[in-house]
C-alpha cells in the first residue's frame, strides 16, 4: 500500500485524535493571525485618525497664516523705533517723542538688512499751534533716505489720483510730499475748504496742497504732512528725526524680542514699539493655539507609538502562551496515540515494517494535520477579516509565521510519536497487547 494511502487511513481511523490535533494547530495559527490583524487594524485606524487630524490642522494653520499675511499687508507701517532716552509710557501719553536721533539712523537700518523689518522711514513729528489759524495741529515731516535698496524694497502702493480717495498707507510713507508740498488731514482741509493745488500759509511759509486724506478718526485728521527737510527747517532741527516707522515682516509678530535685539545692534538704546490691531492679534492667538495643538499632536503620536509597542509585546506574550499550550496538547495527543497502539505497532514491526517507514507514517500524519491546521487557521482569519469590522487585512509576513508555527507543532508531535513507535520492541509490544 502506498504511503499516502496509509496516512489517509491513519487520519480517518483515528479521527478524534486527528480532529483534536487539527483543532490545536488551527487554534495556534488562528491566534497569531487574529492578534496580528486586530493590532494592524487598530494601528491603521489610529494612524489614519492622527493623519487626518494633522491634515486638518495644517490646512487650518495655512489658512490662518494666509489671513495673517493678508492682514499684515493691510496693516501698513506698524513699527515705531524711538530714540534712546525716550520713555515708551511718555510717548504713549504725549503722542510724540521729545528726544531725537540723527536722520542717518534710517540709512543705517536700510543698510543693516534686518529680515524682520521692512522699509524704515524717518519722521519728525511735533504738536504745534498753527500761527495763521490759531489751531493746535500736528506737523509731520517724513523722508525716505537716498539708498539703492530703497526703491527695490519699498513701494507697496501708488498714490491716489482721486482727490477724496484715501491714499494707500505704503504710498504715504514711502512717497512723502515733495519739498514745498503738503498732505492735509481731513479736519484741516474740510474746515478750510481747501482743494488740491491750492496754497496755504504755515509758520510764515507758503505750501501747495498736494493731497487730501479721507477721514480716519485718528491723529492723521489734524496732521499736516510735509517733506522731512521742510519740517526740520520749520522747527529748527536740521538733520534730526523724532522716530523711525517701518513695516514688520509676518514673522516679526511672533519674534518681537529678536527684532528688538537686531535693531539694538544697529541703534544702541533705541526702543521698538509694535502696534497690532485686535483683529490681527486674534488671528495670531489662533495661530499660536494651532501650534500648541500641533505639539500636542506630536506628543499623541509618540504616546501612540509607545502604546502600540506595548500592545505588540503583550500580544506576543499571549501568542507564546497559546502556542505553548497547543504544542503541549499536540504532543500529548501524539504520545497517547502511540501508547494506545502498542499492540498494533508490535504487529507491524513483527510483520517486517521497518522503523524508518513507521516513523515516516507518523511524521506524515502529523505534518498533514499541521498543513491542514495552517490552512484552516488562515482561512478563518481571512474570513473574519472580510466579514467582521475592526479587523485589518492579513499581513503577508503572517503566512510565513503561521507556517513556521504549524511545522514546529507538527514536527514536535511527529517526532514524539515516531520516537516512541520506532523504539518499541515488537515482542514487548505484542506481550503488552
Amino acid at each position: 500500500m502506498r504511503l499516502h494511502s496509509v496516512i489517509v487511513r491513519e487520519l480517518l481511523h483515528y479521527r478524534w485524535n486527528s480532529v483534536a490535533g487539527l483543532a490545536a494547530v488551527t487554534l495556534a495559527v488562528g491566534a497569531i493571525a487574529a492578534t496580528a490583524m486586530l493590532l494592524g487594524a487598530y494601528e491603521a485606524d489610529a494612524a489614519g485618525a492622527l493623519h487626518a487630524k494633522e491634515a486638518r490642522l495644517q490646512e487650518q494653520l495655512a489658512d490662518m497664516r494666509g489671513d495673517v499675511d493678508q492682514a499684515m499687508g493691510q496693516l501698513g507701517f506698524n513699527l515705531t523705533i524711538l530714540p534712546k532716552g525716550q520713555e515708551v509710557a511718555d510717548w504713549y501719553a504725549q503722542d510724540e517723542s521729545a528726544p531725537t536721533m540723527p536722520e542717518a539712523a534710517v540709512l543705517e537700518l536700510w543698510e543693516a538688512g534686518i529680515d524682520l523689518l521692512r522699509n524704515p522711514v524717518g519722521q519728525l513729528r511735533r504738536r504745534v499751534t498753527w500761527p495763521e489759524q490759531k489751531w493746535p495741529i500736528m506737523v509731520l515731516g517724513r523722508g525716505v533716505p537716498e539708498h539703492p535698496g530703497v526703491s527695490a524694497r519699498g513701494t507697496a502702493g501708488e498714490p491716489s489720483s482721486t482727490p477724496d480717495e484715501p491714499a494707500p498707507l505704503a504710498a504715504r510713507y514711502l512717497q512723502p510730499p515733495q519739498p514745498g508740498a503738503v498732505t492735509l488731514g481731513y479736519e484741516i482741509h474740510n474746515v478750510l475748504r481747501l482743494g488740491e493745488g491750492e496754497e496755504i500759509r504755515l509758520m510764515d511759509r507758503t505750501f501747495r496742497v498736494d493731497r487730501r486724506l479721507e477721514q480716519e478718526g485718528n491723529r492723521d485728521d489734524i496732521t499736516v504732512t510735509m517733506a522731512l527737510a521742510d519740517v526740520q527747517e520749520l522747527l529748527g532741527q536740521p538733520g534730526l528725526i523724532s522716530e523711525i516707522v517701518a513695516q514688520s515682516a509676518p514673522a516679526a509678530l511672533e519674534n518681537l524680542e529678536t527684532l528688538r535685539e537686531q535693531v539694538a545692534t544697529v541703534l544702541p538704546g533705541a526702543q521698538v514699539v509694535q502696534r497690532v490691531p485686535d483683529t490681527l492679534a486674534a488671528k495670531l492667538a489662533t495661530v499660536h493655539a494651532h501650534r500648541i495643538e500641533q505639539e500636542r499632536l506630536e506628543q499623541e503620536r509618540a504616546a501612540q507609538a509607545e502604546l502600540n509597542h506595548d500592545r505588540r509585546r503583550l500580544a506576543g506574550l499571549v501568542n507564546v502562551l497559546v502556542v505553548a499550550s497547543c504544542g503541549l496538547w499536540v504532543g500529548w495527543l501524539a504520545w497517547s496515540n502511540v501508547s494506545e497502539r502498542r499492540a498494533e505497532i508490535g504487529i507491524w514491526r513483527a510483520c517486517g515494517l521497518r522503523a524508518r517507514r513507521l516513523a515516516v507514517i507518523f511524521l506524515g500524519r502529523w505534518l498533514a494535520l499541521g498543513a491542514a491546521g495552517t490552512a484552516g487557521g488562515l482561512a478563518a482569519a481571512m474570513l473574519a477579516s472580510a466579514t467582521a469590522r475592526g479587523l485589518g487585512p492579513l499581513p503577508p509576513g503572517l503566512l510565513a509565521a503561521a507556517l513556521v508555527v504549524a511545522l514546529v507543532l507538527s514536527a514536535l508531535a511527529a517526532s514524539l510519536a515516531a520516537l516512541a513507535a520506532t523504539r518499541e520492541d515488537p515482542a514487548t509490544a505484542l506481550r503488552a497487547g
